[in-house]
């Protein structure tokens, strides 16, 4: 896993989805998911995971040489405390015997696995840092309510990226008692425009139900601060507040980028119904447009089936399949 928007797993797919292995757009957009984004196909669910083990064995012959004392070591680990000071060699091929070896121990991990992350911001090493936030935090999206506690009690001890990892497994958890804290979080951290650890908050924010994040979506578009997640989120979480500057967005740059624009639209349209449809367009339509182009205009909009947008942004909806993993290395599973 890695940080600052850069990937070594997952990519778009589906012929008419967002094109995958672009770093940017034409228009100058960022292609690339964010760390949070990863690590939530990641956590997703044992299927997503399972997919990117695979992706990680097509590679084991070179890795092997690398890594294989490793996961010797891994393999060995006698206690939940041991097998997390072995968190330096849980990379490459370890990574997933680490996960794996985390899930024998039982609720006596629990307090190594807090005490390590309150200690893990003074890490000096950044890459050591992360990883130690990648796979602890990952470990307690696990753990139900037991893990959500940890992460509630260690939340303001993480560093900012160990956060927006934080806030996309307390999403997952279903733990409502977080959004505050998440929406604290996000506030603080959304105007920094090197980093994107706000998009884990999204995450959170969204997988909660948190009304908050469509008005916090809708602001980022109106602000033209793009980032890969935007259209996505906006085709998740998206309500009325989105509906004037996505039709600005679909109808000031008739390029094939803006397909995302008007996907996402399609989306919020289905959601919130016809009639508080109309009452947006009217906003933005020529005055001299007559209601019925105004409700033909919207028909045509909501003439696109919700379930294609799904599958436009499927990897919002859904996990990593084995067909996805397919597109990306063609004829080697």
């Amino acid at each position: 896993m890695t940080k600052r928007g850069s990937s070594k797993r997952g990519k778009r797919t589906q012929q008419r989805s967002r094109p995958s292995g672009e770093i940017r757009a034409t228009d100058g957009r960022v292609r690339v998911p964010s760390a949070a984004t990863l690590f939530r196909f990641q956590v997703l669910d044992p299927e997503s995971r399972s997919q990117m083990d695979k992706a990680t064995t097509l590679l084991k012959p070179l890795l092997w040489v690398r890594d294989g004392g490793a996961v010797r070591q891994i393999r060995q680990a006698r206690s939940a405390e041991e097998l997390i000071d072995l968190l330096p060699q849980a990379l490459g091929l370890g990574d997933p015997v680490w996960d794996e070896r985390m899930h024998e121990f039982g609720p006596e991990a629990l307090p190594f696995i807090s005490k390590r992350l309150r200690e893990a911001k003074e890490i000096r090493n950044e890459d050591l840092r992360d990883v130690t936030y990648d796979r602890l935090i990952g470990a307690l999206r696990w753990r139900g309510a037991a893990g959500a506690q940890v992460l509630l009690e260690r939340f303001d001890d993480l560093s900012d990226y160990g956060r927006g990892l934080a806030s996309v497994a307390l999403g997952l958890l279903g733990e409502q008692r977080a959004a505050e804290k998440i929406w604290q979080f996000y506030q603080r951290v959304v105007h920094n425009r090197r980093e994107t650890h706000f998009v884990g908050a999204l995450w959170g924010l969204i997988d909660l139900g948190d009304k908050r994040a469509g008005g916090a979506v809708a602001s980022l578009l109106g602000k033209g601060q793009y980032f890969y997640e935007l259209f996505g989120f906006l085709s998740l979480a998206g309500d009325t507040r989105a509906i004037v500057p996505l039709l600005q967005e679909a109808l000031q740059n008739a390029r094939e980028e803006n397909m995302d624009a008007a996907m996402a639209l399609v989306s919020i349209l289905h959601r919130i119904g016809k009639e508080a449809v109309l009452a947006e367009l009217n906003k933005v339509l020529a005055l001299e447009d007559s209601d019925t182009e105004r409700e033909a205009f919207a028909d045509r909009l909501l003439s696109t089936p919700v379930s294609e947008t799904q599958e436009y942004f499927a990897l919002f909806y859904r996990g990593l399949t084995a067909d996805d993993l397919a597109r990306v290395f063609p004829g080697r599973l």
